[in-house]
């Protein structure tokens, strides 16, 4: 499901594991696709496409993100990320993980999951860097599906997100449940949050148990301005 395009678009993705023990992971088609609109206000700016693949004890994420309207105008880039790994009963363990900017190549980024060594390496802008590897890692796009794995809301959840150059804590508070009206129907969701900071843009994101993937994110940036992600369509199992 949103990492970045001008206007902000987080994908795809954020998209963020975790302080407490999972329960088993719930049983996922082999092969899901989950279409998103992106808005500022009332204007559609952008389309978002994810796969998510689960064969054995292996999972592949793929996320295409499009400007489409007046946005396609002035923001020619096409946003790819894939992440892939292990997917067991505690969720999702990535091992590898790309962001690809079509228009902009020197912001590609590419990341490295060594478990066994507990080590991360990260290459972007020519060079590649090291750092440890936090028990509960999740990548920007296979944390967005992992928080529907919780057993039950925790109040806080200090999650180490890695955006591909690097692996930064990420604190989200769950907010409660509610109602939303979206495309796919009235569904009921829980809502986390990051709040927004004067170093960082805040992110609200909903998950309910019926899709794997998030029904919606809402990323605000740090200047205040609100981007929202909404799932319109969903084939589970290619259905």
């Amino acid at each position: 499901m949103m990492p970045n395009l001008k206007p902000t678009i987080y994908p795809g993705l954020i998209a963020l594991l975790l302080t407490c023990t999972f329960s088993p992971a719930l049983a996922a088609p082999a092969q899901s696709t989950f279409t998103y609109s992106i808005s500022q206000g009332k204007e559609v700016i952008g389309e978002v496409q994810e796969t998510l693949t689960i064969d054995a004890q292996r999972y592949q994420l793929e996320s295409k993100t499009t400007p489409l309207g007046v946005a396609a105008i002035f923001v020619k880039d096409i946003i790819l990320m894939r992440s892939e790994g292990g997917y067991s009963a505690s969720g999702f363990r990535p091992e590898h993980f790309e962001y690809h900017r079509s228009t902009k190549p020197k912001k590609d980024a590419t990341a490295r999951f060594d478990w066994s060594a507990k080590s991360a390496e990260f290459t972007y802008e020519g060079k590649t860097e090291s750092q440890a590897l936090p028990e509960l890692l999740q990548d920007r796009l296979s944390a967005l599906y992992q928080f529907r794995l919780l057993p039950k809301p925790p109040k806080t959840l200090n999650l180490p997100v890695s955006n591909g150059k690097k692996i930064e804590n990420q604190l989200f508070k769950y907010s409660g449940e509610e109602i939303l009206t979206l495309p796919i129907g009235k569904i009921k969701a829980l809502r986390y949050v990051r709040e927004r900071t004067p170093d960082d843009d805040g992110i609200a994101i909903w998950v309910n148990d019926q899709w794997p993937a998030p029904v919606k994110i809402v990323v605000t940036s740090k200047k205040g301005n609100q981007t929202e992600q909404v799932l319109k369509r969903a084939k589970l199992d290619g259905r």
